[in-house]
Order: C-alpha cells, then sequence, then structure tokens
C-alpha cells in the first residue's frame, strides 16, 4: 500500500510539473499614456485667465492664472516625459475658429503650427473646424496658401495667409470626422479613425463632431455635408476596429457636458450632465475613453460601465493625461486613470488688489522658448493693426450676462449692429433694432482703451450684417427661440440693442405647442417706450449667421427685404470712432421674473 501511495504522488507531482512548464508566466502589462485637449480656439497668448486648483491650506480651493501656447509646449513636453515614447497627443475640437487676432489674421495658420510644434497627433473635428467650409478645412490639413489682399480692415481678416516663406505646410497631426459625410461622395470627408502602435499596442481613436454642428454654423460652412447620429456611428465602427486587433479605444468627440464641481482637478464629477452623458453611456462597452469637448468644462469623470470621460476646458487652460495599462496577452487595457492638470503661467491672480500666493509645492511652468517665439512672430506682424486705437470705455467691460441674459459687451456689440444699419445709406428703410447671439460674443473689453486688437477678439468671426423685414409676431417666436432646443445651450439670450426691452417669466415651461411663445410676455414688448404691434413690420439687424438660421433661430429665415452690409467687425470699429468713448450701458433692457 505504501509503494502505491508513493508511486500515485510521484506521478501527480511529475503532472503539475509538466503543466507548470507548459505555461509560461503572463507578459506584464504596458503602459500607454494619452494627453487631451479641447477648445483650444487659437489661444496663443496668455491671458487674464484662471481656474481653482485644490489647495491643503484653502478648503475652497485657490485660483490660479493659466493658459499660453508657450506654456502649454512646457507642460506636453513635462507630462510625455513621465512615459517617454509611449505617449500620444490629442484633441476634441475647435482647434481653430473663434480665434484671437493674431491667429485669424493669418487664417489660423500660426495655431495649426503651434500644435504641430507641441506635437498634436490626432484630434476630432468641431463645429469651428467648419467656420469657412470644408474647404479651408482641408487646406488646414493638407497646407496651401490662399490668395494675398491688403485693402484694410475689411480685406485683411481672413486673407494674409504662408506667412513662412510663402509657404504653409498644413498639419502634422490627422484630423477625423467619423460622422461628418460629403452628401455626393457618401465618403466622410476626413478619416474617420485612426490606429497608432504605442507600447507595441495598436490603439484606436475616432473623432466626430456634434451631430447639431449645422446648427451652429453658418450653412455656408456646411455645405453639401450631412452629420450622423455620434452613437450610431462610433458602435458601427467598434466591430471593425476589434477585427483590426486593437487593443483599446477612444473617442474624440466634440459635444460635452457640465459639472458642478468646484477645482478643475475635482474627479467626483459632481453633478454631470448634459448630452455627453447619454452619448457615452451609450457607446459600445468596448470605448475604453471619450475625450470630449465644446461645452468648455474641466472635468474627469468615470462613467457606470467604467468609460472613463474628460474635458479640459478652453484656450489651453488645462490638458488632461490619462494612463492606461494594457495586457499584450489579451490586449485588454486592465485599469487607467485620469487627472487634469492646470497649464499654470508666470501671471499672477489678483483679488481686490493683491496678489493671490500659489498653493504649497506649485510652481508656474517655464514657457517652452520655440513655441513662445513663433507667437512673438506673429505678434509683431499683426501689431501695427491690432495695436490701433478705435476708442475708450469708462471702465473695464463683461461679457458675462446677469440673471436677465444681459451683459455690458453684448449690449454695445447690438448697439453697433443698430447704428452701422440705420444712417443715411439706409435711407427710408433703417434698421430698429439690432440683435446678436452670445455666442458670437467671445471675450471681455479688459481695458479703458480700446484697440482693434480688442475688439477682434469680442467679435472674430467676420460676420456680415443683414438687415430683414419681421413682423411682430415673428420677432417675438425669434425671442421664444432661445430656450427652444436643438441650441448647444437652450436659454443662451440674444443681446438687444438700446430701446427695445421686454420680460420673460423664468417659471414658464419651455417650447410652445402654439408657436407664439411661453417665456416672453407678449405685452411688454416694446421699441421705444411703444408696445410692439404684432401685426407691423419692423427691420431687425443680425448677423449673417443668424439670418440663416444659426442656433436654431429659423425664424429669422422667413425675414423679407433682406440687405447685406458692413461685417460685424467694421460696424463695431465705426461704432467706437464715432462716439469716442462708448458709454456703459445699463442693463435694463431685459428683465427677468420668476
Amino acid at each position: 500500500m505504501i509503494k502505491r501511495t508513493f508511486l500515485a504522488v510521484s506521478i501527480m507531482a511529475a503532472a503539475i510539473g509538466l503543466i507548470g512548464c507548459g505555461s509560461p508566466d503572463p507578459t506584464p502589462p504596458v503602459r500607454v499614456s494619452i494627453i487631451g485637449l479641447n477648445d483650444f480656439h487659437g489661444a496663443l497668448q496668455a491671458t487674464p485667465a484662471n481656474v481653482v486648483v485644490a489647495d491643503p491650506a484653502n478648503p475652497a480651493g485657490t485660483r490660479v492664472s493659466v493658459g499660453g501656447a508657450a506654456f502649454l509646449g512646457t507642460m506636453i513636453t513635462k507630462l510625455k516625459s513621465e512615459n517617454p515614447g509611449n505617449t500620444l497627443v490629442v484633441g476634441a475640437g475647435d482647434m481653430v475658429g473663434a480665434t484671437p487676432v493674431i491667429s485669424a489674421l493669418f487664417n489660423d495658420e500660426p495655431t495649426i503650427d503651434v500644435l504641430n510644434m507641441i506635437g498634436m497627433d490626432i484630434s476630432s473635428v468641431g463645429n469651428h473646424e467648419f467656420d469657412k467650409g470644408a474647404a479651408e478645412l482641408q487646406r488646414l490639413q493638407k497646407g496651401g496658401c490662399l490668395p494675398r489682399s491688403a485693402d484694410g480692415l475689411r480685406g485683411i481678416v481672413g486673407v494674409d495667409t504662408c506667412m513662412n516663406n510663402g509657404k504653409f505646410a498644413g498639419a502634422k497631426f490627422q484630423y477625423l470626422a467619423a460622422n461628418v459625410i460629403d452628401v455626393n461622395s457618401k465618403q466622410t470627408v476626413l478619416p474617420a479613425f485612426a490606429i497608432r502602435t504605442v507600447a507595441g499596442q495598436d490603439i484606436a481613436f475616432i473623432g466626430l463632431t456634434l451631430k447639431n454642428t449645422p446648427s451652429v454654423v453658418t450653412p455656408a460652412g456646411v455645405a453639401g455635408l450631412s452629420f450622423t447620429d455620434e452613437v450610431a456611428t462610433v458602435n458601427s465602427l467598434v466591430p471593425e476596429l476589434l477585427a483590426k486587433g486593437v487593443s483599446a479605444i477612444v473617442v474624440l468627440i466634440h459635444e460635452g457636458g457640465m459639472t458642478t464641481a468646484s477645482t478643475i482637478n475635482d474627479k467626483s464629477c459632481p453633478g454631470i450632465s448634459g448630452d455627453i452623458v447619454k452619448i457615452a453611456d451609450r457607446f459600445d462597452p468596448r470605448v475604453d475613453a471619450v475625450i470630449s469637448g465644446h461645452t468648455h468644462q474641466e472635468y474627469v469623470c468615470t462613467r457606470p460601465d467604467g468609460k472613463l470621460l474628460t474635458q479640459t476646458g478652453f484656450n489651453g487652460r488645462a490638458v488632461t493625461k490619462i494612463d492606461m495599462m494594457i495586457s499584450p496577452d489579451t490586449k485588454r487595457v486592465i485599469s487607467k486613470t485620469a487627472n487634469n492638470f492646470p497649464v499654470i503661467n508666470n501671471n499672477v491672480v489678483m483679488v481686490a488688489g493683491a496678489p493671490v500666493p500659489l498653493p504649497a509645492g506649485v510652481t508656474p511652468l517655464t514657457p517652452d522658448p520655440a513655441v513662445a517665439a513663433l507667437v512673438q512672430r506673429v505678434v509683431t506682424l499683426s501689431a501695427p493693426l491690432t495695436s490701433r486705437v478705435i476708442g475708450n470705455i469708462p471702465m473695464p467691460l463683461t461679457r458675462t450676462a446677469n440673471m436677465a441674459g444681459e451683459s455690458q459687451v453684448g449690449s454695445i456689440i447690438a448697439d453697433a449692429y443698430l447704428d452701422g444699419t440705420s444712417g443715411p445709406s439706409f435711407g427710408s428703410n433703417p434698421a430698429e433694432i439690432g440683435l446678436t447671439n452670445s455666442g458670437g460674443i467671445r471675450a471681455n473689453l479688459p481695458n479703458t482703451v480700446v484697440t482693434f486688437g480688442d475688439l477682434f477678439t469680442v467679435t472674430p468671426f467676420g460676420n456680415n450684417l443683414v438687415t430683414i423685414d419681421l413682423t411682430g409676431t415673428q420677432l417675438l417666436r425669434v425671442l421664444e427661440q432661445q430656450w427652444e432646443a436643438p441650441q448647444p445651450v437652450p436659454g443662451r439670450i440674444m443681446q438687444v440693442s438700446n430701446g427695445f426691452t421686454y420680460t420673460w417669466d423664468a417659471s414658464k415651461p419651455f417650447g410652445a405647442p402654439s408657436g407664439m411663445g411661453n417665456r416672453v410676455i407678449a405685452s411688454s414688448m416694446k421699441l421705444k417706450g411703444v408696445p410692439i404691434e404684432m401685426s407691423r413690420t419692423y427691420r431687425v439687424t443680425i448677423n449673417n449667421f443668424m439670418a440663416s438660421g444659426g442656433d436654431n433661430y429659423t425664424v429669422f429665415i422667413q425675414g423679407k427685404n433682406s440687405q447685406s452690409s458692413d461685417i460685424d467687425i467694421d460696424a463695431g470699429v465705426a461704432y467706437f470712432r464715432k462716439l469716442g468713448t462708448v458709454p456703459t450701458p445699463p442693463l435694463n433692457r431685459i428683465t427677468r421674473i420668476n
């Protein structure tokens, strides 16, 4: 008995040994890093922007000064050094468009050059990539020059190109547009996805923009294009990518949400809401991370199914770093983390006239010298125009809206619209009301001396003014459209010119089946104190983006007797020069109740 037992144990031990020899240890996981940013908007220079960061000495957090392409370049270099050779830099759209004058004067070529310099690898398109149409987007991707002109304020904007020895090479990074279809060819206008090999693993990136892009871009910018559903587009591509053997799938999408986080690096993602939530949660479970944009928020979230969902704000004020541990054996992500990092520059935040000290252990970044030199070059080239003084204001003014939706800067722009279309050249048919969309007001007026560069930064789109006939009924209806989908932010209030007033009731529901409005109190609408008559026709000036139905203002398309005139920046310059000092507008044109 003893011999037989010993023999059995020996045989079993040998078998176990053989099994062990046939099962090698698992291959160690590898780390893949992704640096994400969104909504850069050509913010080449550092501005008085700040964000709140966590501070052990201050429970409410501390404000730090952020932004500037040279500091962004240093931050990206620093983060790349943490995982050298295994890090990619990606974007979630609006890298160009709505840009400051020093980029816009040169058709955003300086912005593309900077993104090349800081090592951008891939970016989705955003709605602003279509501001000047698909052909211009293709030029930014592939390179080439536009015709030159030098006919002053009107012509110089958007026509000076190829400032680098007469050449522009285009983006070294790849733009992606999975849900943007050419209606004639039935193909995407740019590749739907890109696969990059990092640390021996194939990583897939799907890039797309919000399907409602046509509602936030002038029709000329999206002519001949269709925009498909975000979820359906991504989920249709996942099987193809898995068949190619990718180890991870990352979605770069120009659509976003909002949170109630008080600091930029709050990873609890409180109160996350917005379109991106329902979109990301419906993406195929094999999507590992969603890098979002459009809403200019900062968040790092983990969704219930484990997907990472991130956004970095806007203007290069922060970046996200995602680290994924991938098993080479299973080609699956086994863990992942994400963090937002503020791009802290060397400006000082002032509160009540006193400098705010940085949190302990936090130091400003050193600007990247090559990027700084490129930015300084375009600053120097544009200085003769941007530094030209056009007028004054009694005090710095803000675009921040009050509870009713009015802003100081927005009111001035609406007044300039009206003034520019009610002079002698309009004869017996001048404008009576000026309206502008708040989304077109891009900056504050921070100095009492106002330059062309200041005003251009406020209104960088170069939209033509369009004056149309609207009945009182149509005017009421278009005001109601301020709260109706598919606006990017329902309730984005239009700015109105002096003399036009109305009241809206915040307790009323959005939309109206009758098409007559729920929130705007019709009897409150007045022009120079006289009630608006529903049957009377009024001359209203807007910009061509609004006139073509942008921001869901479809009633403007119904306007009669359309007359196009100056571009908005010219009207603004003329308004400042006419008055010399433009008075601070009292915010009493729009009233909110309840």
